[in-house]
């Protein structure tokens, strides 16, 4: 082996190296970002559409004890535990982000205004998760059977800074009563310089278009592809009657 040869191993092992911690940093970076997020209000969308999904699949009508514990059991699994959000999310923001401006993320939101921009972040793009199943009447609080997960949307936005279509008015009314002391809807952002730097340009509105987009659109996708396994057995159920 010469001594070339041996140099340019050595630099190919260096390089390699390099390239491995840099996709290391990104990593964690990214996963320092997604697990900043609360992840209640799409957990309670996901929630209150598959079981609205179930219901239709079932004629519209109330599910047995014995279907709606299995619809229960597979919402508990693929939604209401938040692992599927945390991969959805990095999913989407990791491709699009550098190192860098994952790290610029994830440490704007450790700060105060940061953590209040976060929060009004979440509550954005929920309402445009929401409002692709309410404007399709996917969400309908029409339907009966599903109390359980109106509420428990109800209880995630908290105080909301906008509307939600899925409640009635009566139910627009006591959804503004919720206390939820953890939120700070309508909180001037203007006083903390580095929550508007981040609103204004930059890594701040790249984040926030990468959430609106591919975002929701992972989010749609996991909740399609459980919507499909809660149809089957609600088919199959209702054949072997």
């Amino acid at each position: 082996m010469t001594s070339m040869f041996r140099a340019s191993l050595l630099l190919c092992f260096l390089a390699f190296g390099s390239a491995q911690a840099q996709q290391d940093l990104k990593e964690d970076a990214v996963q320092r970002v997604v697990h900043s997020h609360d992840p209640a209000i799409f957990v309670a969308t996901g929630a209150l559409y598959l079981k609205q999904e179930a219901i239709r699949a079932n004629g519209g009508k109330p599910l047995s004890p014995a279907v709606d514990a299995e619809v229960e059991r597979m919402i508990d699994i693929n939604v209401r535990d938040p692992a599927w959000f945390y991969a959805a999310w990095a999913g989407a923001i990791d491709p699009r982000l550098s190192a860098e401006e994952a790290d610029v993320i994830a440490t704007h939101f450790t700060t105060e205004g940061g953590h209040l921009q976060r929060q009004v972040i979440e509550q954005s793009i929920g309402e445009v998760l929401t409002s692709t199943y309410t404007f399709t009447n996917k969400i309908d609080y029409r339907i009966a059977g599903s109390e359980r997960e109106m509420q428990d949307l109800q209880r995630a936005v908290g105080p909301m800074r906008g509307s939600c279509a899925c409640p009635t008015p009566k139910e627009m009314q006591e959804l503004q009563h919720v206390a939820d002391k953890g939120l700070y809807i309508g909180q001037d952002l203007s006083t903390y310089p580095d929550a508007v730097e981040f609103a204004s340009g930059g890594v701040g509105v790249k984040y926030v278009k990468i959430l609106m987009v591919q975002g929701v659109g992972a989010m749609r996708d996991h909740f399609e592809s459980t919507a499909k396994q809660i149809r089957q057995v609600v088919s199959t159920q209702n054949a072997s009657k």
